[in-house]
C-alpha cells in the first residue's frame, strides 16, 4: 500500500505535466524537429506512466540477465546524462539572453519570416520592437538588419525591418541593409562585414529571440566580435517548440564545431 500511495501521485503528476508539454507543442501550428522531438519524448513518458506496471515487470526481467541488465544500466545513464545536459544548455540560455550589450551597440537584427503581403511575422514584429527599443535608448547608435528572400517571401526580411523601423520613426540613414544571408551564421558573418566596411562600432548588440542569442553569441565570438543580447519576447504558444529546435541546434553546433 505505501509503494502504492507514493507511485500513483507521482505517475499522475508526471503524466499531466507531459500532457501540458505535448499541448504546448501542438497547439504551435508549426512542424518543425523541434515540435516532433518534444511531442514524441512527452508523448513516450506519457505512456511509460499510463503502463508503467506493466513496464516495471519487463525491466524486472531484464535485471534477471545480465547482459540486458548492463544494457539497461547503459540506457538510463545515457537518459541522465541526456537530461543534465538540456539543463545546462537551457540555463546558458537563459544567460546569453540577459547579456546586457555596450551603450551604443551597432545593433544586428536578425531576419525571420516575411509574409506574403511584406508584412513581418510575429516573431520578426517582436525582433523590430525589441531593436526598436534599443535603438531610442541609445540615439548615438546604428543598425544593420539583417536577412536574405526566403521561399514565399516578396522582399528580403532585412529590407522588412528596415522599412518597419523607418515607419516606426528610426532615421534611415542609421540603418545599414544585409540582405544576402540564409542562416545565422551568415547573419553575423555579412553584418560583420558591413559594420567593418562602414567603420561602426564592432561591439554588437545582437537582436533575436532569448532562445537564441546563445548560437548567434557563440558565432560571433569565433568570428572575433563582442556582443551583447537585446532579446525579443517570444511569443508563449511557440516558445517550446522553437526552444527545443534550438537546444538540437546549439548541441549540433558545439559537436561539429560550427
Amino acid at each position: 500500500m505505501k509503494k502504492i500511495y507514493f507511485t500513483v501521485p507521482l505517475r499522475i503528476m508526471i503524466f499531466s505535466i507531459s500532457c501540458a508539454m505535448v499541448y504546448w507543442y501542438v497547439i504551435s501550428k508549426i512542424i518543425n524537429i523541434g515540435s516532433v522531438m518534444g511531442t514524441l519524448f512527452f508523448g513516450l513518458i506519457g505512456v511509460c506512466c499510463i503502463f508503467w506496471d506493466k513496464l516495471s515487470d519487463i525491466i524486472k526481467k531484464i535485471k534477471q540477465k545480465r547482459a540486458l541488465r548492463i544494457i539497461y544500466k547503459i540506457v538510463c545513464v545515457m537518459i541522465a546524462l541526456l537530461m543534465i545536459w538540456v539543463c545546462v544548455i537551457l540555463g546558458l540560455m537563459s544567460y546569453f539572453a540577459k547579456r546586457t550589450p555596450d551603450k551604443d551597440a551597432t545593433v544586428v537584427v536578425l531576419g525571420c519570416q516575411v509574409l506574403g503581403n511584406n508584412n513581418p511575422s510575429l516573431m520578426l514584429r517582436k525582433r523590430i520592437d525589441a531593436a526598436f527599443d534599443y535603438l531610442v535608448m541609445n540615439p548615438q547608435a546604428k543598425c544593420v538588419v539583417s536577412g536574405g528572400k526566403g521561399n514565399g517571401e516578396n522582399i528580403s526580411e532585412a529590407e522588412c525591418i528596415r522599412n518597419e523601423l523607418i515607419d516606426k520613426g528610426i532615421d534611415e540613414n542609421r540603418i545599414y541593409m544585409e540582405d544576402k544571408s540564409t542562416d545565422t551564421s551568415e547573419n553575423i558573418k555579412f553584418s560583420a562585414e558591413i559594420i567593418k566596411k562602414n567603420g561602426l562600432n564592432e561591439k554588437m548588440a545582437i537582436v533575436t529571440d532569448g532562445f537564441h542569442e546563445m548560437r548567434a553569441a557563440l558565432i560571433a565570438k569565433r568570428m572575433g566580435y563582442e556582443c551583447g543580447a537585446v532579446s525579443a519576447k517570444t511569443p508563449t504558444y511557440i516558445s517550446a517548440n522553437f526552444t527545443t529546435r534550438e537546444i538540437i541546434a546549439v548541441t549540433a553546433a558545439l559537436l561539429l564545431n560550427r
